[in-house]
C-alpha cells in the first residue's frame, strides 16, 4: 500500500546524521574519547608512557583528539595493551606498546596535517579537503612502531585481503565518491565519513566458492577507523560512494558499540542466536549465518542506503553531468532491496530483544521508526518471498557473467541451461496460477540465436518481471492463493540452488 504522506528525505537525513544518541557523530566522537581515556588510565601502572599520554590527551585541542584517537595504530595499541596486561591476552608486540604511546605525544602537542599512522605511510593522499576527510593508504610504509601496530592489527584479524598500492585513477576516482556523497547527502555524508580515517585499496584471496561474487568491501573488527575496499568498487563514482557510505557506517557502529549499551551484559559471539538473511544461501561453513551484534550495524547500513539510494533516483539526471552515468545500477530497485532488508533484519532482532542491552533496544525501535517514516511502500512483514526474488535475481546475473566469462560453451552447459530456463518458467506459471492470475504467455525468445549467458538471462529476467509485482504491497497476504504462492517461490529457489551448483560443476569439468 503507498503511504499518502512519507517523510521528506532531507528530515529522514538529519534524523539519521544528527539525532543522539545515534547520529551525531561530534556526540559519538565525545563518548568515544572519554572511553578511550579511562583505558588509558587503567594502563597507567603497567604503560610508563600511560600516564603522559593521558595528560596530553586531555589537553589537545578538539581536532588532535579526533586524529589522534582515531588514528588506528594509537586506538589498536590502548585496547591491545589492555587486552595484554590486565587479560592475560598475548600481543604480539608487546614490546612496542609503550613506544606507541610515546610515539603519539607529539602529535597530541601541536597543530600538524598528519596523523601518527600517516606519518609513516608514503604515498597518503587526503580524500578532500574538509576536516572531516581522512586519508588514502599510499601502500609503502616506513617501518616505525606505529607501522607495526598497525600490521599486528591486520594481522590479528585475518582478513584475507592485500593492501595494495592505488592507482592514480582509484584515487581520483575516491576522491570523486566523497564529492558525489557529499552532494547528494551532505549531512549523512559528514556524520558517517567522520569515522573514517583510512581507506585501504585492497586485493581479495582467491575465494574458494565458485558462484561468489567476492571481495567487494569490507571492515574488520579491531581495527577502528579503517575501510577496505576492492578496485571493482572503484569503477564509478556511484559506486564508490555508496561502498564509502556503506563501510562509513560500520565503523560509526563500532564506535556506538564500544559506548553504549548495545547488548545485554554477557553477551557472547559463540552463544548468540543465528540470523540467516533470507537474501543468502545458507552456506556449508556458516559464512551467511549472522550473530545478533552482526545484524544491528547491517540493519543501520540498509535503513541509510534505503536513503541514498532513494536520492539518487531523484538526482540522478541532474549530477550525472558532473559524476558520469549510473551505468546498471537502478536505484528504484536497489532502494526496495534496502528498505527490505532493514525490515527483515528489525523484525529478526525484535524477536531476539532479550539479546540486548538497553541502547540496542532503543537503536532497533528507532531504525525501523525511521523506516515506517519513509518507505513509499512496505512489503508484507509475514512473507519473505520477495527476498527470495532478490536472491534468484542475484545469483542468474552471476551466472550469466560466469556463462559469459568462459566463451562458447561445450553442448552440455547448453542443454542445462535450456532446462534450467524450461523449469524456471513451469515454475512462475505455477505461482502466478495459485494467485489466481492468468499466467501470460511468455514472449518467444529466437534461443537459437541467444548464447547460453544471454537466454539464461532473459528468462529470469522475465521470471522475476512477473513474480514480483505480487509479493510486494503491505496487501499482497489478503489476496487468495497467496501463501501457496509464497511456497511455490520457494520452491523456485530451492531448484534454482541446485542449478546453480550443477551449471558450476558442469564449467568446472570443461
Amino acid at each position: 500500500m503507498q503511504k499518502d504522506n512519507p517523510v521528506s528525505l532531507e528530515d529522514i537525513e538529519g534524523t539519521l546524521a544528527e539525532s543522539r544518541p545515534f547520529g551525531d557523530c561530534d556526540y559519538i566522537h565525545r563518548c568515544t574519547w572519554r572511553h578511550l581515556e579511562r583505558r588509558i588510565e587503567m594502563l597507567k601502572e603497567q604503560v610508563p608512557s600511560a600516564g603522559a599520554l593521558l595528560d596530553a590527551v586531555r589537553g589537545a585541542s578538539l581536532e588532535r583528539r579526533y586524529r589522534v584517537l582515531g588514528d588506528a595504530a594509537v586506538r589498536g595499541a590502548v585496547h591491545g595493551a589492555l587486552a595484554h596486561y590486565k587479560l592475560d591476552i598475548e600481543h604480539p608486540r608487546a614490546d612496542d606498546l609503550d613506544a606507541v604511546f610515546r610515539d603519539a605525544l607529539p602529535f597530541l602537542a601541536v597543530q600538524r596535517g598528519d596523523t601518527p599512522f600517516g606519518a609513516a605511510d608514503r604515498g597518503a593522499r587526503r580524500l578532500g579537503e574538509a576536516h572531516h576527510h581522512g586519508w588514502i593508504h599510499g601502500g609503502k610504509l616506513e617501518d616505525t612502531s606505529m607501522t607495526r601496530s598497525f600490521t599486528a592489527l591486520w594481522e590479528s584479524a585475518r582478513t584475507d585481503v592485500v593492501p595494495k598500492e592505488p592507482t592514480e585513477r582509484e584515487q581520483l576516482a575516491l576522491r570523486d565518491g566523497v564529492r558525489l556523497l557529499e552532494a547528494l547527502l551532505p549531512r549523512l555524508a559528514r556524520s558517517a565519513l567522520a569515522h573514517t580515517h583510512w581507506v585501504v585499496v585492497a586485493d581479495a584471496l582467491q575465494s574458494s566458492v565458485p558462484w561468489s561474487a567476492g571481495f567487494s568491501s569490507m571492515t574488520a573488527p579491531g581495527i577502528f577507523g579503517v575501510i577496505c575496499l576492492s578496485p571493482r568498487t572503484l569503477k564509478t563514482a556511484w559506486s564508490v560512494a555508496e561502498y564509502l557510505l556503506h563501510e562509513s557506517l560500520h565503523l560509526k557502529f563500532m564506535d556506538i558499540e564500544q559506548t553504549h549499551s548495545m547488548l545485554r551484559p554477557g553477551y557472547r559471539v559463540d552463544s548468540s542466536p543465528i540470523i540467516r538473511p533470507a537474501w543468502h544461501r545458507i552456506e556449508p561453513d556458516g559464512l551467511h549465518d549472522w550473530r545478533v551484534h552482526r545484524c544491528l550495524t547491517v540493519m543501520h547500513v540498509y535503513t541509510a542506503l534505503a536513503l541514498f539510494f532513494r536520492a539518487v533516483e531523484q538526482r540522478a539526471a541532474e549530477l550525472e553531468g558532473a559524476f558520469g552515468p549510473l551505468g546498471g545500477l537502478d536505484p528504484v530497485l536497489e532502494a526496495r532491496r534496502s528498505f527490505d532488508r532493514a525490515r527483515f533484519l528489525g523484525r529478526e532482532l525484535e524477536r531476539h530483544e532479550g539479546e540486548l542491552g538497553a541502547a540496542g533496544k532503543r537503536f532497533v525501535a528507532w531504525l525501523r521508526q525511521t523506516l515506517d517514516a519513509f518507505d513509499p511502500c512496505p512489503a508484507p512483514e509475514d512473507s519473505d518471498a520477495h527476498l527470495l526474488l532478490d536472491l534468484y535475481d542475484r545469483e542468474a546475473a552471476s551466472l550469466r557473467n560466469e556463462l559469459a566469462a568462459r566463451g562458447a560453451p561445450p553442448p552440455s552447459v547448453a542443454r542445462l541451461v535450456d532446462a534450467i530456463t524450461v523449469r524456471d518458467v513451469a515454475k512462475a506459471r505455477e505461482v502466478l496460477a495459485a494467485l489466481g492470475e492468468e499466467p501470460p504467455v511468455r514472449p518467444r525468445v529466437p534461443e537459437e540465436n541467444l548464447p547460453p549467458a544471454a537466454r539464461l538471462w532473459a528468462t529470469r529476467a522475465w521470471v522475476t518481471a512477473q513474480l514480483r509485482p505480487a509479493f510486494t504491497g503491505a496487501g499482497a497476504p489478503a489476496r487468495a492463493g497467496w501463501g501457496k504462492a509464497a511456497a511455490l517461490v520457494r520452491e523456485l529457489l530451492d531448484g534454482s540452488g541446485g542449478d546453480v551448483r550443477a551449471l558450476f560443476a558442469a564449467l568446472a569439468a570443461r
